[in-house]
């Protein structure tokens, strides 16, 4: 995967599935944003895998010490979208001691080459309170999107179309009837 264009040469971007070692960080990172129990939170990051979903983490090296670890900085969750040549993205977080350095830019600056270097044309999300920032980055509103998640990889796409219901009402409420803002953009 690439260096990100910041100025920080030390940042980069790996999936989870090739650093297993940090998967206790990543769902502590993950929990402190969303509250969920720890072994539910490691299971369902367990699920990363080249044939999605795949968390992808944004880690920066120590520049003065090679013999430190790896900090973590971000995750993001990219699954395949029911019928399209589309991933959706999900559970974006940037760690709290971080944020307004433009991490979160460079997170989602490298989720979207690592979907055009595997051939998707485009990302959708959803966010409650992020709207302002996706579109910054050049998301629009859209409609909502069926997400596979791990179901791509143990049932037949064809079985899953079956299953697909896409709300059409408006505005898009979450099971607490909070507003959903759907997204997405053509990379």
């Amino acid at each position: 995967m690439r260096e990100t264009t910041m100025s920080d040469r030390e940042l980069r971007v790996v999936p989870l599935h090739q650093r297993w070692e940090l998967v206790d960080a990543c769902a502590e990172l993950l929990n402190a944003q969303w509250t969920r129990s720890h072994g539910a939170r490691v299971h369902s990051l367990r699920q990363s895998c080249p044939a999605f979903p795949v968390c992808l983490l944004l880690l920066r090296r120590h520049p003065l010490d090679v013999g430190t670890p790896d900090a973590l900085l971000g995750h993001a969750r990219l699954s395949r979208v029911l019928g399209s040549r589309s991933l959706f993205v999900e559970s974006v977080v940037v760690s709290q001691a971080e944020r307004g350095k433009g991490f979160g830019r460079a997170l989602m600056e490298e989720v979207e080459a690592f979907a055009r270097t595997k051939g998707y044309t485009r990302l959708c999300l959803t966010t409650h309170d992020q709207q302002y920032f996706y579109a910054h980055l050049g998301y629009v509103l859209s409609t909502p999107v069926q997400n596979v998640g791990n179901l791509g990889n143990i049932m037949p796409t064809e079985l899953l179309h079956k299953f697909c219901r896409t709300l059409d009402v408006t505005p898009y409420r979450d099971a607490k009837g909070m507003g959903i803002f759907w997204m997405h953009k053509d990379i």
